[in-house]
């Protein structure tokens, strides 16, 4: 059961990286021009089996290329380029091989607010491999609207993917508030924070046994986004509590998770 852990706990980072929601202003667009960023994620995770506790650790790092172009008045062209990704663990959890997903690519359109019209995950570089699914919301969404210091709005996010066998399904409610100006990493941002509740459903038959993954959540989340038309890079924890179900033994797992999840801007 210790090997399952890696797997649920790769389905639980989909939610670290879903931007959701706008951010402010009267005007907006992101600029043309290629980014590099890098995404690390640390996922705790404790599960009870049989009376023994359980518990493990999961790191990963990314480095991603987003580039960015005009295609129209109000399109652009984005694309996602998977550089490479690292992964280390602990408490017994494999550590699945991502060397081979340097190359993977993405690609879609989106409003210049950065809200995607189409998205085109690409293939994964080799058999095995994760395909980009889940960046689809890595640009927070900015919408034309003027927000003073302090207002807050509610949107609802919706992200399904397949992560490590298992089909999830995850609904995020996200408050978000403007906190005002600030400077991030040298420079002058607007600072968005939200708070997330979501609901996490799963299920599949990783390593051939079926598993059903059913689960709520909280967290917190704050994105900098320059004025100027770049995504600077956000800052996220969140934490679930959840249940894994084995029907066919009529086994329930109770299973805590918690990560930390942070995108700088590299600079060139």
């Amino acid at each position: 059961m210790v090997s399952r852990i890696a797997v649920l706990a790769l389905g639980m980072l989909i939610v670290a990286v879903a931007p959701a929601a706008r951010a402010q202003s009267a005007s907006f667009s992101y600029a043309a021009g290629a980014h590099h960023y890098r995404v690390q994620s640390t996922t705790k995770v404790s599960q009870e089996v049989a009376g023994q506790s359980i518990e493990g650790e999961l790191t990963t790092n990314h480095v991603l290329t987003l580039d960015i172009s005009r295609k129209a008045k109000d399109t652009l062209a984005i694309g996602y380029t998977w550089d490479s990704a690292s992964v280390s663990t602990t408490g017994g959890i494999p550590a699945p091989d991502l060397s081979k997903v340097g190359g993977t690519k993405a690609s879609g359109l989106s409003a210049a607010n950065g809200e995607m019209y189409s998205f085109d995950p690409g293939k994964p570089a080799a058999e095995g491999m994760p395909a980009m699914d889940e960046f689809e919301t890595f640009l927070p969404i900015v919408a034309p609207a003027n927000k003073k210091v302090g207002e807050s709005w509610v949107d609802t996010v919706k992200v399904t993917g397949n992560r490590g066998g298992l089909d999830v399904n995850t609904t995020i409610i996200v408050t978000s508030t403007y906190a005002g100006d600030t400077s991030y990493a040298g420079e002058k941002s607007w600072r968005i924070q939200r708070t997330l509740a979501y609901t996490i459903a799963g299920s599949g038959a990783p390593e051939g046994t079926p598993l059903v993954l059913e689960g709520t959540g909280t967290g917190l989340r704050t994105d900098y986004v320059a004025s100027k038309g770049i995504y600077l890079g956000s800052e996220v924890t969140q934490t679930s509590k959840s249940t894994i179900t084995l029907p066919a033994n009529g086994m329930t797992i109770p299973m805590t998770t918690s990560v930390t999840s942070k995108v700088e801007r590299k600079r060139s």
